[in-house]
């Protein structure tokens, strides 16, 4: 170990240590052990100064107190066990430099030990190593001297380890052996070992040898090598991740590895040597990485199926299909895809999708088959016959293992006679997808990988020739807390005695766990009560009865896990109406839909086939034969003319703006005839303007229709329309019967008031 001046202080640039300074220096310090002394020795520490001054001593620049002598003084320093530095100087400052030391403590060396020597091929330099034990922390020295060699030492220094090593040449062709001496030395010690002796055959190593490349099918490679000779070889191998695995083989056969894994990264190296019984094996090769060829997969893939609640629109039932993936050595490549086929009783169907691992069927009486696909080929197929499971009543007791692990057991007899094996899944409430499951034959099973604070669904599935049989676990989570956020409630029927009530689900990440119940809690703001309401999860709705009319109250939700109780959630004001509020609600209502329904029923009165319908309805409360005035008895027995009925006619004149005068009908009843009658006359002959007596032979009696034509030609043509208006009844009229007159007149007379009292007609006729 090399040792190193270190008296050089920034600090205090006039200590400058050196042992036995002279010159400017103002003394000399001397150590009764010399610089380099034992690891935890005594010794002393000495200063002569070469004049009068005021004398000091420093220890690692702190001043130390000393002996005082006539010109010295002195320091006895004990069990040292550092580097450590000693200077001495005058006091005043314009004394000239001082003087100091440094002292290193070390170890003598031990014996040399584990020598080791090789010979770089057949014909290169000889190289031996060996260690002295401990560290010295001093300089030491290594010699190593070979018997018969000229040059009688060959020198190395030691390290900081204990580890001395040379080399040296071979100047005789014919030795056959080797002698060598071993002597380390320092300060505190010397120790020797030897004479060692070594045959140079036993300690040839030869070169590295090197890997060009390799060839590999599936299950087995080839390693071509460089072109040196071997005469045996070593061989180790690894898969990428893996532990080595080491074979001997000769070289002059194929040096073949076999059953290794198909698809699988491989590295590789050799060494070699000259033979089982002479010299030393040369250093591995560099590594060689190459990959093995696939293969079709052998083995069945794990398949499992859950169903769903909800059925396709055929009212076929739906299943989840979830298989796991192949491992690495059962796979034999990268799978592709997954080929999936539905046989049902009347069709077979097949799907081919990517490398997911769960799949959505909807079918009746149906069975599926799944397989993975690689580049060579698919694995045989996995049949599972989907039957929805029958459910054995109860749940069933877990005991909780550790935060991500739970024990569960169940009895034989409580799910199903004879069975074949049991499967248990689990997975997160609400994530399907992330189902996982495992096969056992006995009543026992342990699940783990559960993750702390999540809450899981937990089943066992009983499989037997007459049906599988399931049985739950109530909500399934390992180490738990209180939920972190409460429930936001809705009111979904409020009146003055009851409120219907629901509240949304929590999120799943802030559940802390499985949830238990829900706790209701209504406070009243007049008489400052609180009512509590208890509802069983998963139930999200509660009815609160017994509310009073006119009061007010604030309603908040907590949720409950086996931790206990989260924060309440957003609240809920609300008011109860009174008894005179909740009449005039209903006045309202019953208003509001008795206007509704006469807006409805006047939408459908547009409709012109709907008048027609309605008026036919009415028509039935009429006579069945209404009598013809002209044909009465009263009319063929006053035929005589016991009044004059006067008509003044006025030609129409369209050039005039003004409204035509009425005519003048003048009624002459006759008063022992019950029934009063109107005639209304077509004028035959084209008149003057001038007013004219009416006379018999000049007119024709008719009686006005029902709707006020005057001439026949015009009741034709309304007959006509009419005729045209029922091909086209069912669409709807545009003009209301509400905006017609009640008496529709044509021609050219008009009518200023006509009363007929239809009820006489029955006592007419």
């Amino acid at each position: 170990m090399s040792s190193e001046c270190t008296w050089s202080v920034p600090v205090m640039l006039c200590f400058i240590l050196a042992a036995g300074a002279h010159g400017g220096s103002v003394c000399t310090v001397n150590s009764s052990a010399g610089k380099e002394v034992i690891l935890g020795s005594n010794f002393t520490i000495s200063c002569k100064f070469n004049k009068e001054c005021t004398k000091e001593i420093f220890l690692n620049m702190k001043q130390i107190s000393y002996k005082q002598f006539k010109n010295s003084i002195e320091v006895s320093v004990k069990n040292l066990t550092e580097f450590s530095t000693f200077a001495c100087k005058c006091k005043e400052a314009h004394e000239p430099d001082p003087c100091g030391i440094d002292i290193t403590p070390g170890y003598p060396p031990d014996i040399p030990q584990n020598l080791t020597c090789i010979r770089k091929t057949e014909f290169g330099n000889v190289s031996c190593t060996w260690i002295t034990g401990r560290d010295t922390k001093i300089v030491t020295t290594c010699q190593l001297r070979v018997q018969g060699d000229p040059h009688p030492s060959y020198k190395s220094v030691m390290n900081s380890t204990g580890f001395c090593w040379s080399t040296f040449p071979i100047k005789s062709s014919k030795m056959s052996q080797l002698v060598v001496s071993l002597n380390v030395s320092n300060s505190l010690g010397s120790k020797t070992s030897g004479p060692h002796t070594f045959t140079l055959r036993n300690i040839v190593k030869p070169s590295i040898p090197q890997i060009s490349h390799v060839n590999c099918s599936s299950q087995w490679c080839h390693l071509h090598t460089d072109n040196h000779s071997m005469g045996l070889v070593e061989v180790q191998y690894r898969a990428v991740n893996g532990i080595w695995k080491k074979l001997e083989t000769n070289p002059k056969m194929n040096l073949n590895i076999t059953s290794l894994q198909p698809d699988t990264k491989y590295k590789f190296q050799i060494r070699r040597k000259i033979n089982h019984r002479v010299g030393l094996w040369s250093d591995w090769s560099q590594e060689k990485e190459t990959k093995t060829e696939e293969e079709a997969p052998v083995k069945e893939l794990d398949v499992w199926y859950l169903q769903e609640p909800k059925h396709s629109q055929s009212g076929n039932k739906c299943f989840q299909i979830v298989w796991k993936e192949l491992n690495i050595s059962d796979a034999k490549g990268k799978i592709l895809k997954y080929n999936i086929s539905v046989l049902e009783q009347k069709m077979n169907s097949s799907n081919k999708i990517p490398t997911s691992r769960n799949h959505h069927i909807c079918c009746s009486n149906c069975s599926v088959s799944v397989s993975a696909v690689n580049s060579k080929g698919q694995s045989p197929a996995k049949f599972i016959e989907l039957r929805s499971p029958g459910l054995a009543s109860g749940f069933l007791p877990h005991k909780l293992l550790n935060n991500h692990s739970v024990a569960l057991s169940w009895q034989r007899l409580a799910i199903a006679g004879q069975v074949t094996e049991y499967v248990v899944h689990w997975y997160p409430v609400g994530h399907t997808d992330k189902i996982q499951w495992i096969r056992v034959l006995d009543t026992t099973a342990n699940i783990t990988g559960l993750q702390p604070q999540e809450c899981y669904r937990v089943a066992v599935t009983a499989l037997h020739t007459s049906g599988p049989i399931m049985a739950h676990f109530r909500g399934v989570s390992t180490w738990q807390s209180a939920p972190e956020q409460g429930p936001v409630p809705q009111p979904v029927l409020k009146n003055s005695e009851n409120l219907q009530l629901e509240w949304s689900e929590i999120p799943q990440e802030k559940r802390r766990g499985c949830l238990k119940k829900y706790t209701i809690y209504l406070w009243n703001k007049l008489t400052e009560d609180t009512q509590i309401y208890s509802v069983d999860y998963p139930k999200k709705q509660y009815t609160i009865s017994g509310l009073s009319p006119g009061q007010c109250y604030i309603l908040w939700v907590t949720a409950w896990t086996d931790a206990g109780e989260g924060p309440r959630g957003s609240d809920l004001p609300f008011c109860t109406p009174t008894d005179a509020e909740k009449l005039l609600s209903h006045v309202i209502l019953a208003g509001g839909g008795v206007l509704l329904a006469c807006l409805i029923l006047l939408c459908i009165c547009q409709f012109s086939s709907v008048q027609k319908r309605f008026l036919s309805c009415c028509q039935c409360l009429l006579p069945t034969v209404i009598p013809d005035p002209a044909n009465s008895n009263c009319a063929k027995t006053y035929t005589d003319d016991q009044g004059e009925i006067k008509f003044y006619l006025h030609k129409y004149d369209p050039s005039v703006s003004e409204d035509p005068e009425n005519v003048e009908v003048e009624e002459v009843p006759y008063p022992s005839f019950p029934c009063t009658y109107i005639k209304s006359f077509s004028q035959e002959s084209s008149s003057s303007d001038a007013t004219q007596s009416t006379r018999t032979t000049d007119y024709t009696d008719d009686y006005i229709s029902t709707h006020g034509a005057i001439s026949g030609g015009e009741e034709e043509e309304d007959e006509e329309e009419e005729a045209c208006l029922d091909e086209f009844e069912f669409f709807p009229s545009t003009h209301s019967p509400f905006l017609e007159p009640l008496v529709l007149t044509g021609g050219k007379l008009t009518l200023d008031a006509v009363k007929i009292d239809c009820s006489e007609f029955l006592d007419c006729t």
